[in-house]
């Protein structure tokens, strides 16, 4: 099964993921990046800061970024009653 490594890129700063994960294939690499990416939001927001420029870079075994998923995408923001941004 391929390994898919989820870089983290937030206020300016690059953070590596050395470990990696095994996934069958695309459709599985965009589910858990965004559940990693709620995850990540979640625990954000309890701290009472939200980075929306955070996004993850998947890339494959050979180095190769196959995905980005913005942290503005991963989630509806909601701006009032009946009205939705996302």
């Amino acid at each position: 099964m391929p390994r898919w490594y989820f870089h983290l890129y937030q206020a300016g700063d690059l953070l590596i993921d050395p470990e990696g994960v095994e996934l069958a294939d695309l459709a599985g690499v965009r589910a858990r990046a965004l559940a990693v990416a709620r995850d990540l939001i979640a625990a954000d927001a309890a701290s009472g800061v939200l980075y929306l420029d955070t996004r993850l870079s998947i890339v494959d075994d050979r180095g190769v970024a196959v995905l980005d998923v913005a942290f503005s995408d991963a989630v509806a923001f909601i701006s009032g009653p009946g009205t939705s941004d996302g």
